[in-house]
């Protein structure tokens, strides 16, 4: 039966690939090489059984044409090993090249013999083939060989399925893992939409599905899809409809009606399957609050997936940690919107002081934003403006009404105490911890000037912050169209043509000329 006196015996051999195999595949390439050596085959192969294909998969070859072998994917009646996998017995073919279901790596039949055995995890359940055939060879296999292959592929099976459960037990840990470091993650966000997209991303990683969706659900019970992450869907109904409010529909509205999560191992023939092209599909409620907002599903889209056993589970935990993000974000949404209110109203409120500048708060700060996108202003920056310009002059809650609603010219010692009025509104926020450098600085330094000769600081050209200067155009534009006790409202083509004019002196003259060149309001009218 062996080659020579000095083959190692098969029960010896057997015990080594339990015990020397260092994950599930190379289990497979250890028992196929181990097979070559003891028997007189000329190749062996190990096909295992897919059932979301029902197809037998080749996934360790050794020998005779491995390499081509290895990976490709026989349906029913296109390979012998079929006849062992339905049988769950030894089969043995005397002229492979005979047979109709005979495969052959090269495409064409060539003699030999075929030996099969299956591929038995611990319970009994039949996972695959091990196979071996004397292609191109006057070899025989006997019973001897068979009894070899048995032993082979009942260690195998046995290796195989420990390193299953031991992979499995890593990936778990490894989502758990996952799921720890996702709960800070989804913390940093502050929008619906990237909240769900990290989310997604995390549960394909984690699932093996392919792709993933978020749909909200509006009061009237309209789904809109908000997220797609993953592969590209491409099947009837497109993701451009689906972005459209719509009647829930397929397992949306299945997730809808029981108020659980639900798994469809096979979409395509389940009864409430509306969209094509998805093989397997899971989906669960997101909440806020104990409302139902929305659905988050994970599809397969090119073949059936089994998926995890505790999909369930880890698609419910993934939801519930959206749904705190969710609340978190609404939360901090409520939150700023209320601290903007606030602040818009104490600039209001200061202006107050002087009726005659009323409105100026809410001019300079539109005139402020559209200057600022102009000149190509993150949206943070463009917030750190907004609310320089609500506080702009806070400071001047520390100047008597006497100086402030003087309404002739001021004297030296009163320009003075006016002009400490930016110095004191960046003392007053300094401890203010919501309120950031970059506003203070709006305060502090509106009043500088290009060529060093402003106040408080005599900051010049670009050693004033970029924001300032910004404010600045926009500050002296309002105050030139707005009239005064001490002085007439300018008309808007000499306001711009004096902003022109101190360009390079008192203003940057990059930001007057494209402050210049909007298209203006008149900021008096808005």
């Amino acid at each position: 039966m062996y080659r020579s006196s000095g083959t190692p015996k098969p029960g010896v051999e057997a015990q080594a690939l339990v015990l020397l195999a260092q994950s599930s595949e190379d289990v497979f390439r250890r028992c196929v090489s181990l097979a070559l050596e003891i028997t007189r085959a000329t190749t062996s192969m190990v096909l295992l059984y897919r059932p979301a294909l029902d197809v037998l998969e080749v996934v360790a070859a050794s020998g005779h044409l491995a390499e081509e072998a290895t990976g490709r994917r026989l349906r029913r009646g296109e390979a012998l090993g079929w006849r062992v996998f339905d049988s769950g017995e030894v089969q043995t073919v005397g002229q492979a090249q005979d047979m109709a279901e005979a495969y052959f790596v090269s495409g064409c039949p060539q003699p030999g013999m075929y030996l099969g055995v299956p591929l038995r995890d611990p319970e009994g359940q039949v996972l695959g083939v091990l196979s071996a055939d004397t292609t191109n060879s006057m070899e025989r296999l006997d019973a001897a060989d068979a009894q070899v292959l048995l032993l082979l592929g009942q260690a195998a099976g046995v290796a195989y399925s420990r390193w299953l459960a031991l992979e499995h037990a890593q990936v778990t840990a490894r989502q758990f893992e996952r799921l720890a470091t996702l709960t800070p993650e989804l913390d940093r966000l502050t929008q619906p939409e990237e909240i769900a997209r990290l989310a997604l991303q995390a549960l394909i990683d984690m699932s093996g599905f392919t792709s993933g969706a978020v749909f909200a659900i509006d009061l009237q019970g309209q789904a809109t899809l908000t997220v797609l992450e993953g592969e590209e869907y491409e099947g009837p109904p497109s993701a451009a409809w689906l972005r459209e409010p719509h009647p829930p529909a397929g397992l949306v509205a299945e997730v809808l009606r029981t108020g659980s999560p639900q798994l469809v191992p096979d979409y395509l023939s389940w009864s409430g399957a509306r969209v094509r092209g998805i093989y397997t599909a899971v989906a669960a409620p997101l909440r806020s609050r104990g409302q139902v907002v929305g659905v988050i599903g994970l599809m397969h889209t090119r073949y059936r997936h089994k998926a995890p056993g505790e999909i369930m589970t880890l698609l419910g935990m993934v939801a519930a940690r959206i749904d705190q993000a969710l609340e978190r974000a609404a939360g901090l949404d409520y939150l700023h919107q209320t601290r903007e209110a606030a602040l818009r109203a104490l600039g209001r409120v200061l202006e107050g002081r002087d009726g005659d500048t009323f409105g100026h708060t809410d001019r300079v700060t539109t005139l402020a934003l559209q200057l600022g996108e102009a000149l190509g202003q993150s949206p943070e920056d463009l917030q750190h403006l907004r609310w320089g310009a609500y506080l702009h002059d806070i400071g001047k809650v520390a100047v008597g009404d006497d100086v402030l609603r003087k309404p002739g010219a001021l004297t030296a010692a009163e320009r003075r105490l006016m002009q400490r009025h930016v110095v004191v509104g960046d003392d007053m926020l300094r401890d203010e911890v919501f309120v950031p450098r970059a506003v203070r600085e709006v305060v502090r330094h509106h009043h500088e000037r290009w060529d060093g000769s402003g106040y408080p600081d005599q900051l010049a050209a670009q050693a004033i912050p970029l924001l300032a200067r910004i404010f600045s155009v926009v500050d002296v534009y309002d105050a030139l169209l707005s009239e005064r006790p001490y002085k007439r409202a300018w008309p808007q083509s000499e306001a711009l043509a004096e902003l022109q004019r101190c360009a390079g002196s008192q203003f940057d003259p990059q930001i007057v000329e494209v402050f210049v060149n909007l298209e203006q309001p008149c900021p008096v009218c808005l």
